[in-house]
């Protein structure tokens, strides 16, 4: 078996987004800009302050994303929209679904280096992906890696061995669908390693929640088959500004947190056992489709 070291192709992309909230506002969230009968905003943008003494007298606010609301009227009971309540059609609750946040990211070059596999990476010229915000904190992504070789030779995501998502084309490694959570100072990254961010710093922390745990499953030059689990956590950029739909997310050794796994299978079994640690290297720039911020 050759020694390689891989690229982890597999828990990129995803979201920077930013505002500078009220001061009991959840931290490590997402936010948007609403309309409110008295807020501290003035323009819908919530960039212009607008009190006195202390107290609102805007018609804007920043508020917590969320995918269900309460409303006047609505067709659910509860705040979790998962309970309808109408009555011939028309709505009888006090909740209702929101529409999705729904977003776009690509990078440049991204490669992930496995050091116990040796001094050669699997190197993809560039990525993209879409996904959605599910919650104040936590969305969802696939990602789809272009131009990915190892020693030359072309990589392409397989499902072999139930692990991963085929993309049928050489150079193109997809990965399964990722659960993706924002982390803040004081809060532990779900990774083997448990870290957290430092103090004004959020994460973006990225998770396979589809063949659980991997994230990935190919192979190069149609014999070197590898996969990969666990997480990568990401920095997000900018935090504590005004709602925007442009941000970044960097992943980068020393940047978040690099609990990424790899395996490589030697044509018995795949090893080592558990994956030798893996660190990806990229940095997603992310388009939303609904301006939102991240508070630290």
């Amino acid at each position: 078996m050759k020694r390689i070291r891989i690229v982890g192709l597999c828990l990129v992309a995803v979201f920077a987004l930013t505002a500078v909230i009220a001061s009991s506002a959840q931290a490590g969230t997402y936010y948007k800009c609403s309309s409110v009968k008295k807020g501290f905003y003035s323009n819908s943008e919530c960039t212009t302050r607008d009190e006195k003494g202390g107290k609102p007298k805007g018609k804007w606010e920043l508020t917590e994303y969320k995918t269900c609301v309460s409303v006047k009227k609505g067709f659910y009971s509860d705040s979790a929209c998962s309970v309808r309540d109408e009555k011939k059609g028309k709505p009888k609750g006090k909740f209702e679904k929101e529409a999705p946040v729904t977003f776009t990211d690509s990078t440049g070059e991204a490669k992930l280096a496995t050091p116990a596999f040796g001094p050669n990476d699997v190197e993809c010229t560039a990525s993209t992906s879409s996904g959605t915000i599910t919650g104040p904190k936590t969305g969802t992504d696939r990602v789809s890696f272009t131009g990915c070789t190892l020693e030359g030779h072309s990589c392409e995501s397989v499902d072999l061995f139930g692990n991963g998502t085929p993309s049928g084309k050489a150079g193109v490694i997809d990965t399964n669908l990722l659960d993706t959570k924002l982390v803040d100072h004081g809060e532990k990254a779900g990774g083997y390693k448990k870290e957290e961010p430092a103090t004004g710093e959020v994460w973006n922390e990225v998770i396979s929640s589809e063949h659980e745990p991997y994230s990935s499953e190919f192979i190069c030059n149609g014999e070197i088959i590898l996969r990969t689990h666990g997480s990568v956590s990401g920095v997000v950029s900018p935090v504590n500004a005004a709602p925007s739909t442009s941000g970044e997310n960097k992943f980068a050794v020393g940047e978040g947190e690099q609990a990424l796994l790899t395996e490589v299978f030697n044509g018995t079994e795949f090893f080592p056992t558990g994956g030798a640690p893996s660190s990806e290297e990229t940095t997603a720039k992310i388009t939303l489709g609904t301006a939102l911020a991240v508070k630290t």
